[in-house]
This record gives structure tokens, sequence and C-alpha cells, in this order.
């Protein structure tokens, strides 16, 4: 994807807006760490929604699960429906960003986003969200014979996400930036 006015149009088509005077807080938790939260342990600060792929409403029950749980746990209000996606930027050989987004209707993250950049097929989300404070993350994800979405709130007091941001920090694997976003995140979570 080298086209911005391409990757915006991939956006809209799907009912995402782009808001380029919105930046993801300079502590966030970074995307490359973010991956990891599919090993947060279910509980109190992990909820989740599946949806078994041989559902003839199959992307229909997962965008509505998917909505519901983003309100439910605070990724972005009803009424103010704007939080940042990890995206591969047009243009640049670098790890994915928190992009910001303002959610507009008609919207179709598990049908139609997932047949493009938010997935690996039509029905088969594959991506990751962040609330605007930082304080939710949200993913769409495929398993073996489901879709689901996933929440995890507090991504600063899980383990999980701490220690692989420990590991990435110090390891010579992936992108400089991500190191170096992983790092920064540790530093403001002490």
């Amino acid at each position: 994807m080298s086209d911005p006015s391409t990757f915006e149009s991939q956006l809209a088509a799907i009912g995402l807006f782009l808001d380029r005077d919105i930046a993801a807080p300079e502590d966030a938790v970074p995307p490359a760490v973010a991956g990891q939260m599919m090993s947060v342990r279910p509980g109190d600060s992990r909820s989740e929604a599946w949806v078994d792929l041989q559902d003839p409403l199959l992307h229909e029950k997962g965008n509505a699960d998917w909505y519901r749980l983003s309100v439910a746990h605070g990724l972005f209000e009803e009424d103010d429906p704007t939080f940042f996606i990890a995206l591969q930027q047009p243009d640049a050989e670098s790890p994915s960003r928190w992009t910001c987004v303002t959610l507009r209707d008609p919207w179709d993250m598990m049908g139609k986003g997932a047949a493009g950049i938010l997935g690996s097929g039509h029905g088969r989300p594959e991506f990751l969200a962040l609330s605007r404070d930082g304080n939710v993350l949200c993913c769409g994800s495929t398993s073996q014979s489901s879709i689901g979405t996933v929440v995890v709130t507090s991504p600063e007091r899980q383990e999980v996400l701490q220690r692989f941001a420990r590991y990435l920090s110090i390891a010579d694997v992936g992108y400089p930036e991500s190191r170096a976003a992983a790092k920064r995140w540790l530093e403001s979570t002490e």
C-alpha cells in the first residue's frame, strides 16, 4: 500500500475516517506489544465474544459483538466513536502505528474491513485497536473455528504485556522504533 489516498479510501470504504489531528499518547502501549493481548488470561480485565465460522450471520454478529464490547469497555463512546487502530502506514517501511480513526455509518469491520486492511479475508478479522486514553485494547481475531472480539483493559497492569515489552526493548528483533516504544511504555508504567 503506497498511495495515501488509496489508504484513506480503503478505510472510508469500511466506515473509518482518519483524524490526523489526534496522536496516540506518547506512552501508549505500542502495537508490537499490544499484539500479545491474546495471551492475557480471561478474567476481570479480559472480555471476549466469539462467533462460529459456520454461522450464516458471521460478520453481522461479529460486528455487533465488536461494537457492543467496544462501547461497554471504553474503546470509544457511542456519541464519539473515535479510537486508534494499528495500521501499517502507506509509503513507509516501519512498524504499524496507532492511527486515529472515527467510525461512521455504514461501517463493517468484520466483513469488508477484514477483506481489506483489517484482516486476511471477508469475515476473517485481524486488527488491533486502542482507546484514546490508552486504557483499553481491543482486537478482532480469527481462530480455527470462529471469529471474535477480545478486549483487555488496563494494559499497563498485564504481566504478559510487560514481560513481552521487556523482551522487545532489549532484543535485536523487529523494528528499532518498536524497541524504543516498548522501552518508553515500560518506563511510563513504573
